[in-house]
């Protein structure tokens, strides 16, 4: 917590410096002085504890871990937010960076802010979405938790599995010494290659047009899968396309470097059934929406026909990586997503995308195991007599997987449903604290703007709703199953 008390602080200067650039001397000194306090603040605490020997307990457990980071956090970061913005409550400002640090991206500022603002959002998605990373494989990868359980049923087998459930507890081996060596390992191996796709990303952006800091923003926004959108992008196909291929990074953890420590699966990235059901899914929705999109009166020539599908297709994968990104090629599609085909918006956002990324939902790969188990139970009824096969590979993800699958929806819908009725008991109705019940758990903050009848704001929520949704945020951040290991050790 030191560490990453003193990395705000160090971030707090990014936006700092863009405010005395472009001579927004009250926005710079009120991130300055605060990365001047934090900075303090961490060092004090480092000296007074550095010699303290580190004690196990209850805190090291990853829940424990990770719900300090994102609780504590948020209410650091919003202190300069408070100060650069006028009339923001801090309240408002912690529901900000929340949402950023979540990677859920929404938010309160409605209409245009100033740069150094949106700079902040964004770096603090950014930062959001390389502590996903880093703390999944450090913390929830020697636990089998996080989703990891599916893809080690996978590749090692139902009797591995149930063996390392016997004979290992979730507060064994969590000792805060080697959870922060894990996380130091982890943070050289996947800090470069995520920091390179970003530069990569803001030199492609701004070659295709976007001025340097709009495309650093929405690289970063890109990475994170939070869906911040600075004002001033240059909405074009080439730019979109870019952002599409980065975006594939969230349909499966394989894309990463040091994905063999989560299964021992050596097949080609090709079959993948993250990739395999991702493609499924995109082309059915594409497919269907381009019809009724075809079939409409007035949809136009071939030129703007071909522009639908883009739109459709990149919108779909979009939202299906939970990052929000709306298309804007053949003049945006709000008008076609909302009302009844937002449901397909929302379906894809509850599907999520891949285990280990930054991407929220379900997980393609539970939905994978789930439907894998599910024609399997149809093929008993055909055949009650039949073996089921599928190799070793299949067969563990069909059981076990299947089953870890089955209990993490079970969660997820308990905490829907709970998550739905307390908004509604906030003053909303139900059909909006649904939209927002399901764009916090899945993070997906652009949402509500765009799935339901008319566009949500996340501005005109009260007091009560925010808080609500905010720890929303948190444990669809968390995964939920979290929470049920720490009632349930093993």
């Amino acid at each position: 917590m030191v560490t990453l008390i003193g990395v705000t602080a160090l971030a707090m200067l990014l936006p700092a410096a863009v405010g005395f650039t472009l001579r927004e001397h009250a926005l710079a000194r009120a991130f300055l002085y605060s990365a001047a306090l934090l900075g303090s603040l961490a060092g004090m605490i480092y000296l007074a504890a550095r010699a303290n020997p580190f004690d196990d307990g209850p805190l090291s457990h990853p829940f424990a871990i990770l719900t300090l980071a994102y609780l504590l956090l948020p209410a650091l970061m919003a202190v300069p937010l408070t100060e650069a913005v006028p009339d923001m409550r801090f309240w408002d400002a912690w529901f900000e960076m929340l949402s950023a640090f979540t990677t859920t991206g929404a938010s309160l500022l409605e209409g245009g802010t100033s740069r150094g603002v949106d700079l902040w959002r964004a770096t603090v998605a950014w930062g959001g979405g390389l502590f996903v990373l880093v703390s999944v494989m450090a913390l929830l990868v020697p636990f089998n938790l996080g989703g990891v359980e599916l893809l080690r049923s996978q590749s090692e087998g139902a009797n591995q599995i149930m063996e390392a459930g016997q004979n290992q507890t979730l507060f064994q081996d969590s000792d805060q010494s080697r959870n922060l060596q894990r996380l130091r390992d982890q943070v050289s191996v996947i800090a470069p290659a995520y920091l390179g796709v970003t530069l990569v990303l803001w030199v492609g952006l701004s070659m295709l047009g976007n001025p340097p800091l709009v495309a650093l923003m929405l690289a970063m926004s890109t990475l994170s899968t939070s869906g911040i959108v600075p004002v001033g992008v240059v909405t074009s196909v080439p730019s979109e396309g870019l952002i599409a291929l980065v975006l594939v990074f969230a349909l499966s953890r394989r894309l990463w470097p040091g994905a063999r420590a989560l299964s021992a699966d050596q097949s080609p990235k090709r079959q993948d059934p993250e990739l395999l059901l991702a493609a499924s899914i995109l082309a059915l929705v594409v497919m269907a929406l381009v019809l009724r999109a075809i079939f409409a009166p007035g949809s136009g020539g071939f030129v703007a026909q071909l522009a639908d599908i883009w739109a459709h297709a990149f919108t779909a994968l979009s939202f299906l990586t939970t990052t929000g990104f709306i298309s804007a090629a053949n003049g945006g599609l709000a008008q076609v997503f909302s009302g009844p085909a937002g449901l397909v918006l929302m379906g894809l956002a509850l599907f999520g995308g891949g285990v280990a990324t930054t991407a929220g939902g379900l997980k393609l790969m539970r939905v994978f195991a789930l439907g894998w188990q599910a024609r399997r139970e149809v093929s008993k009824l055909v055949y009650p007599d039949s073996i089921g096969g599928d190799g070793p590979r299949l067969r563990g993800l069909r059981r076990e997987g299947a089953f870890a699958a089955w209990l993490f929806l079970m969660i997820f819908i308990f905490a829907l449903i709970s998550l739905t009725a307390g908004l509604t008991l906030a003053g909303l109705t139900l059909e909006e604290a649904a939209v927002f019940a399901i764009a916090a758990l899945t993070t997906t903050g652009p949402l509500p703007l765009i799935a339901a009848a008319e566009p949500l704001y996340w501005a005109a929520l009260g007091d009560g709703a925010k808080i609500m949704l905010g720890f929303g945020m948190v444990l669809g951040r968390l995964e939920l199953l979290l929470l049920l290991s720490v009632l349930w050790r093993r």
